[in-house]
């Protein structure tokens, strides 16, 4: 994520200067592009409207004129309209009256690169206009500017293909490191950041460390000396260094430093906030701290679903790095549940990138139909032929998006229910060990154990959410510590809540199956004090919200 003052350092850069142009009047200061800008994305046609305006009163050279109108295509967006700014972005580079100064040629590549980057079809383009707009650079001596080019560069040929833009990169970074100017930092940190993730991802970790270590650096000179920083700006960084440090050094087997760098993160304030806890997340799995791989997942796992996002890429992953931590934890049941989560997880995204696909199709298919009716006016007859083709595969590619989405719906539901049968044949095989432990009771202990056990199946008494540890001892007529050893020495550990818990939650379970009654009723019924503390439980337990449960259930 960029800070906030290093997209202003890079407008700056953009708007830096200005072609020449004819002297402007107190009215004319209105159609220069600081002004122009403010209407990008709610009125760009009013905003082209005053670049032609600007054009016509020669406040803007024709260069300058089509520079801004391909920064108003830029900021739409869609396909068309990035065809568009590259269109004017070109005419900028190839007019012979007047020819563009290096300035304005600087610029215009800086478009180039941002819109043939969007496309991984025109990557090769984007390398292409950064690597002149690097030249150019060079021969007029702005080592920022041509640092920047080197990097996108770099930047784009690593999505093509890891560790083919090294060379670039490395280049890039170096004229940062060459620089005197304090303004330069935080663009250097971010740059910084970016590479050591490609190393990451390159499972590079020692380029990775001594990378995050230099940036650490770069964030204390931003601390002392770049005074215009952001409130907050210093913690935020500081909390991507720590957090993603951590997880490197541990890779190299530096515990004892990664441990350090871990809690150094946990010091800053962005440690609370869901959106910086991924890297350490993922420290803490291959560690295997359990206590934080459960605080942080019961933490993430909540915020993508209140940002409706828990069909996504990301919250895949998520789910791919829990199941990896419950494994080593040798929680494999557990572990197992979540990888399945995460493969029904990662078939719907296909689907949906597959969907997408068709989306695409038909709205080039719209775009054909509307060059139809234009040309319809120079060949009427003849283009109503087309026209039809069109409509019918239109038509088709329509059906087969909706076939597709109605087959995901119903792969993603057949998943939901082999989820739920698998919880079935967890809670049969539970009932099972427990009658066969006390089917011959050899011990006190465990005559008491199948005693409370009776109480459970019979009287039910963790339906009422005031029930205690006293109440229960005194049902069985004995005291509260024999009753916890016994449920310790037979429940696998658990403690008298935990035990009380899982009967409520199996019973929760029976109910939500069996009847209709609103899940916060189902909870009351079961003993549980709070809504929320049951959707927590049983969640933990089943990997099923109470809803998805009972939809489950009923097929």
């Amino acid at each position: 994520m960029k800070p906030l003052f290093v997209f202003l350092t890079a407008a700056a850069i953009l708007c830096c200067a200005q072609p020449k142009q004819a002297p402007n009047t107190a009215d004319d200061s209105r159609y220069q592009w600081e002004s122009i800008r403010h209407y990008l994305l709610e009125e760009p046609e009013h905003a082209l409207a005053m670049v032609d305006t600007a054009q016509m009163r020669g406040v803007a050279d024709v260069n300058y004129a089509n520079w801004m109108r391909a920064q108003v295509y830029l900021a739409g967006g869609s396909k068309e309209d990035l065809a568009k700014a590259e269109e004017y972005c070109l005419a900028v580079l190839d007019n012979q009256d007047p020819v563009a100064d290096s300035l304005q040629r600087v610029k215009t590549y800086h478009l180039l690169v941002d819109i043939n980057q969007r496309d991984p079809k025109t990557y090769d383009d984007a390398i292409h206009y950064a690597l002149d707009g690097a030249r150019i650079s060079h021969e007029n001596g702005w080592n920022g500017e041509e640092a920047q080019f080197y990097f996108d560069a770099g930047e784009t040929m690593e999505k093509v293909q890891r560790g083919s833009g090294t060379e670039y990169l490395d280049r890039s970074l170096e004229m940062f490191r060459g620089s005197t100017n304090i303004k330069a930092l935080p663009m250097f940190s971010y740059y910084l950041g970016s590479v050591t993730r490609m190393a990451v991802n390159n499972e590079d970790y020692a380029r990775a460390v001594a990378l995050t270590q230099e940036r650490e650096q770069v964030i204390d000179r931003i601390e002392k000396e770049y005074t215009t920083a952001p409130a907050g700006y210093i913690d935020q960084q500081r909390a991507y260094v720590y957090s993603l440090l951590a997880y490197c050094q541990y890779q190299l087997g530096d515990k004892a430093a990664a441990a350090r760098s871990a809690q150094a993160f946990e010091k800053t304030k962005c440690s609370q906030l869901p959106e910086h806890q991924h890297d350490i997340f993922n420290y803490y799995v291959i560690s295997g701290n359990a206590r934080r791989i459960n605080e942080l997942f019961a933490v993430l796992e909540p915020y993508y679903r209140e940002r409706e996002d828990t069909v996504s890429t990301d919250y895949a992953i998520l789910l791919q790095s829990y199941s990896i931590g419950l494994d080593k934890l040798g929680r494999s049941h557990e572990a197992y549940e979540q990888l399945t989560r995460y493969t029904v997880l990662t078939d719907s995204l296909t689907q949906r990138e597959r969907r997408s696909e068709t989306l695409m199709w038909a709205q080039q298919m719209r775009t054909q139909e509307k060059e139809m009716q234009i040309k319809e006016r120079e060949a009427e007859a003849r283009l109503h032929w087309v026209i039809i083709a069109g409509l019918v595969l239109l038509l088709v590619i329509v059906g087969v998006a909706l076939w597709r989405i109605w087959l995901a719906h119903q792969r993603l539901k057949e998943k939901n229910r082999q989820l739920y049968e698998t919880v079935q044949q967890m809670l049969q095989q539970q009932e099972k060990e427990q009658e066969k432990a006390l089917s011959a009771p050899e011990s006190a202990s465990q005559q008491l154990y199948g005693r409370l056990c009776q109480l459970m199946r019979e009287q039910q008494p963790y339906t009422d959410s005031d029930l205690n540890r006293d109440a229960v001892a005194q049902m069985l007529g004995t005291n509260y510590n024999a009753v916890a050893a016994a449920i310790r020495e037979f429940a696998d550990g658990a403690t008298l809540g935990e035990f009380l818990d899982d009967w409520r939650i199996r019973h929760a379970a029976g109910l939500l199956r069996d009847s209709n009654d609103p899940v916060g009723l189902v909870g009351e019924m079961s003993g549980f004090a709070s809504r929320s503390h049951f959707n927590t439980l049983f969640r933990e337990k089943f990997k099923l919200s109470p809803t998805e449960y009972r939809k489950a259930a009923r097929g």
